[in-house]
């Protein structure tokens, strides 16, 4: 009888244990699965691609000398611009802000009217400026007066000599005739025909291809001039066949007869860019740059040697700081 509350006590404790059982499974809840998300992808909307800022030199006849082009990629890297070389104008100019014309472009005013964008200088001696388009010119004396002075520096027995054209009456003779004497002094030579050198040639009302050759005719026939500057006005074919074999020179860029000259004179490229560029870049078009002369190409380097040129840039420059008077020289 003694085991039955024993019995209770036990039975009791089965039960209670069973009840904290099933409490604490019903308290247990299962969780809910997070369903993951997602942002939202933006769309992509493409840009057009924007033409890069552009500097083109112009130069279907590859005359541009490498300090030239040395001078524009140096300007168009300091200024994140796009350096290029173009041999004929032909599709859109979008991006171009600067077009240096180193020869001829009989339509530039058009083409500069048609792209006020563009920012143009031009080495043609004949072009005009405008409100884009600036231009880079040479004192016609102070050229005359250099002309004569390479003339007389690479002649033989000092036999140095111009067809030369002077319509506006500018003194181009003289000024040729003083480039010589200032190399040289009294440039007599030592053989006949006795003369003193430079001597000039030029013609009168028949400023032809018929005039001019027969000015170079008689000039050869009484002078044997054996190096010779030839005026744009008489760069014909008949009047270079007369000095076969001589040293010539022009300051004609734009000459058909090009390969025939050993040296091209014209205002000193290099160091004006090297001023207008940046006023070309900021918008400012339409001036007027006076250049030093200078020597525009060389196609006879053995005749005008790295020493020449040197001694030529150093009287250019002389005469223009004003050290020289070219009509003047004593």
């Amino acid at each position: 009888m003694k085991k039955q509350p024993i019995l209770v006590i036990s039975s009791l404790l089965v039960i209670l244990i069973l009840l904290l059982g099933v409490s604490g499974c019903a308290d247990r809840t299962t969780p809910t699965p997070e369903i993951p998300t997602s942002s939202p992808t933006p769309e992509f909307t493409p840009t057009a691609t924007q033409t890069p800022a552009r500097i083109v030199l112009f130069d279907p006849t590859a005359q541009a000398s490498a300090a030239v082009v040395t001078v524009m990629t140096d300007f168009a890297a300091a200024n994140s611009l796009v350096y290029e070389t173009w041999t004929e104008i032909a599709g859109d100019l979008t991006g171009i802000k600067i077009m240096v014309v180193f020869s001829g472009l009989e339509n530039l005013a058009e083409i500069a009217a048609a792209n006020p964008q563009t920012q143009f200088i031009t080495t043609a001696q004949n072009a005009a400026a405008s409100a884009n388009i600036s231009t880079l010119v040479v004192n016609p004396v102070h050229l005359a007066f250099m002309a004569g002075y390479l003339a007389a520096m690479t002649s033989e027995d000092w036999r140095a000599g111009a067809l030369i054209s002077d319509p506006t009456n500018a003194g181009l003779a003289d000024a040729f005739t003083r480039g010589g004497e200032y190399l040289c002094g009294r440039c007599t030579p030592k053989y006949g025909p006795i003369l003193f050198y430079p001597v000039t040639y030029g013609t009168g009302s028949a400023n032809d291809a018929a005039g001019w050759t027969a000015q170079a005719q008689t000039m050869w026939a009484e002078t044997f001039a054996n190096s010779v500057f030839i005026d744009s006005a008489a760069d014909y074919p008949e009047v270079l066949a007369v000095f076969t074999e001589k040293v010539l020179y022009t300051s004609n860029a734009a000459s058909p007869n090009l390969t025939s000259y050993a040296a091209v004179l014209g205002g000193d490229v290099t160091s004006t860019l090297q001023a207008a560029l940046p006023e070309l870049l900021a918008g400012v078009g339409g001036k007027t740059y006076n250049a030093r002369v200078g020597l525009q190409i060389i196609n006879k380097p053995e005749i005008v040697s790295e020493a020449k040129q040197a001694r030529f840039n150093e009287a250019a420059q002389a005469l223009a700081d004003n050290l020289i008077i070219p009509l003047s020289v004593p």
